[in-house]
């Protein structure tokens, strides 16, 4: 790229040169800072020319570029003889996506599909239009591209479950070697910790948060300690009740996405095709096998690409289920409806499954050593530090201290509610950004804005992740343009809503401590509009303020559900082939039975791995793990 010009020293040009010329040099600097961060030309090159003219078939069309398909697409071409065609729907990662702290701030904007699911009277109350808005990544990487960047494994009931309900190979000693295979740990972690839950040569690059601008994350940490729970140290380990500190898929102060850690090293292989900035539409079929796909382009030109050997849908938990309905795979009852013939009648879209959050528990204190808010200038040095030094807060986020516990008995060796921390000092506007990302009312986002102006906020936010309620999803219309209809369902299952609001007796527990005494830590009640009926801290306003304040993690999946065919629930086998038809397979986030006891993108990137193996068992190709 000519804007990301190459750098002089700056010392010897301020000697030689004008204030103008001084100015416009520091500018040039800038851009080119900014153009470091997701230049275009790190990543494979658009060969959606190259496609056109050539005519070309593929061996195998990969649709959806997120993170799954960035995966397949490395370990596809790792065999030279295998043309891989990957579509994706977005353009490349946008600068700013780079950057750790401004995690919140991409939410909602361009590369983000920002669905909205339909309004249910439990949860999302206090979001616009009482409407949950379900993130996801459009850009080349996906969801990796704007997500927290936590790498969280789950657990070992988690994948023993998805074999005992009939999918062979995916215990979690079978599953755990493709988690080792993604990831290249710091060799630091790899003294202290092993090689038995981290890789030492994966392209996926983990490392710790390093936030160190506040203790308040070991004030915590020391109060789960005493209130009688373990440390885990690693917190992906062999322990699954306790807290720790995740690492995540950030290294050298940015954000490592899938497309950049596993595209980016062999974007000049010559059997690597990718297409951005275009929508596959349908899967085209022969009879009940998969020969290719159709896609309209940027422009609005519809084309047809064929597959050899296999289509692989990997575009996500929402638009994975789209596609196969579209081309005709799904409940027949509803395909009818859309006036679209059924080829295979699959519960498509059914079992849906996601991790609700609740956003409305705080813990106050005065922190003495914020005095005043930031000025624009110290703004705008951080910016200037980022871009020029790789240095300051843009660096780093603090979201890495995440405890895992059993509401329910306190003696069980696997959790049902997920805790993570984010410390906001005095001043800051970083929970503006996440409530603004949320997509808020003005009501709440004014009353936690006052809030933090008068004292630094501990956000505690408990994670129901091991959900008992199903949602679904459907098609709005047969326009591949629109997005289709999201039920998610939370607390249709009355235990569900209960299980999550007894997270309260922990944060409870927590205050007790004799750390959080010392710090004068307090519970802060927001004074929630739709709850002002309520006395605060009673049960009541508990349950209010979760029905208000209760929303997404951005973690669905199960709609293309993984399972035998005598299962009603399952759409692929676990070979993850779709049952019914050939040459077509799922490999993404939709295919899990259950979804896993904590983020989900490491267990995507496992799938994607596993994914690519069976492939190449499949078609012959020796493989070593």
């Amino acid at each position: 790229m000519e804007s990301c010009m190459s750098r002089t020293c700056s010392s010897v040009i301020a000697q030689q040169s004008s204030p103008a010329s001084i100015f416009t040099f520091l500018i040039q600097t800038l851009i080119a800072s900014r153009c470091k961060l997701n230049n275009p030309d790190e990543y494979p090159r658009d060969r959606v020319n190259d496609v056109l003219r050539s005519n070309k078939e593929f061996d195998f069309v990969i649709i959806g570029g997120g993170t799954a398909g960035s995966i397949l697409a490395r370990r596809l071409t790792e065999v030279k003889n295998w043309n891989v065609l990957l579509i994706e729907r977005g353009g490349y990662p946008l600068p700013e996506t780079a950057v750790p702290a401004l995690f919140t701030s991409n939410l909602g904007f361009p590369q983000d599909y920002a669905y909205k699911i339909e309004y249910q009277k439990e949860a999302c109350l206090s979001q616009v239009d009482k409407r949950c808005r379900w993130s996801k990544g459009k850009a080349l990487g996906g969801s990796s591209v704007i997500n927290a960047m936590l790498h969280i494994f789950g657990n070992k009931r988690d994948y023993d479950t998805w074999e005992n309900i009939g999918n062979p190979g995916w215990n979690y000693e079978q599953v755990l070697p493709y988690f080792r295979k993604s990831l290249s740990c710091a060799p630091e972690f790899i003294a202290k910790y092993g090689t038995d839950y981290c890789g030492t040569d994966g392209p996926m690059r983990i490392r710790h948060y390093n936030y160190t601008a506040t203790d308040a994350e070991d004030i915590i940490l020391e109060a789960a300690h005493e209130a009688g729970y373990d440390v885990l140290e690693p917190l992906n380990g062999d322990r699954f009740i306790g807290f720790g500190r995740a690492m995540g898929t950030l290294d050298n102060g940015q954000r490592e996405n899938c497309a950049k850690a596993f595209l980016s090293p062999v974007k000049d292989r010559k059997n690597l095709y990718v297409m951005t900035s275009s929508r596959v539409d349908k899967i085209l079929f022969e009879r009940k096998r998969a020969v290719g796909v159709r896609i309209t382009l940027d422009n609005n030109q519809s084309v047809q690409v064929r597959a050899t050997k296999e289509v692989i849908l990997s575009a996500g938990s929402i638009a994975s289920p789209q596609v196969l309905m579209l081309s005709g795979i799904g409940p027949k009852n509803h395909l009818k409806k859309m006036g679209i013939p059924t080829l295979v009648d699959l519960p498509v879209g059914k079992n849906l499954q996601d991790h609700a959050i609740w956003l409305g528990i705080y813990l106050a204190y005065n922190n003495e050593s914020v005095t005043s808010p930031p000025s624009e200038k110290s703004q705008l040095d951080d910016i200037y530090d980022y871009l020029e030094f790789n240095a300051g807060p843009l660096r780093v986020l603090p979201l890495d201290l995440n405890g895992f516990v059993d509401v329910n008995d306190p003696h069980s060796k696997y959790p049902n509610v997920q805790f993570m921390f984010v410390p906001y000092q005095r001043y800051t506007n970083n929970l503006l950004s996440l409530l603004q990302g949320y997509n808020m009312n003005d009501d709440i986002i004014q009353e936690m804005q006052q809030a933090v102006k008068k004292m630094s906020l501990i956000s505690i936010c408990p994670v129901l992740i091991r959900p008992l309620s199903r949602g679904f999803v459907e098609l709005r219309n047969t326009n591949p343009a629109d997005p289709v209809k999201i039920y998610a369902n939370y607390f249709a299952e009355k235990e569900d809503f209960n299980n999550l609001l007894k997270s309260v007796n922990i944060v409870k527990a927590f205050l007790n401590t004799d750390i959080l005494k010392k710090y004068n830590m307090t519970l802060y009640y927001p004074n929630i509009s739709g709850c002002q009926h309520t006395e605060p801290g009673t049960d009541e306003y508990w349950e209010c303020n979760l029905e208000h304040l209760s929303t997404t993690l951005f973690h669905p999946c199960g709609t293309a559900m993984m399972g035998p065919a005598n299962d009603s629930r399952a759409v692929v086998d676990s070979r993850l082939k779709v049952h019914g038809v050939q040459n077509l397979r799922v490999i993404d986030a939709s295919i899990m039975p259950e979804v896993t006891s904590g983020n989900t993108n490491a267990p995507t990137m496992m799938i994607a791995e596993k994914g690519a193996d069976i492939i190449k068992q499949d078609w012959g190709v020796k493989i070593q793990i």
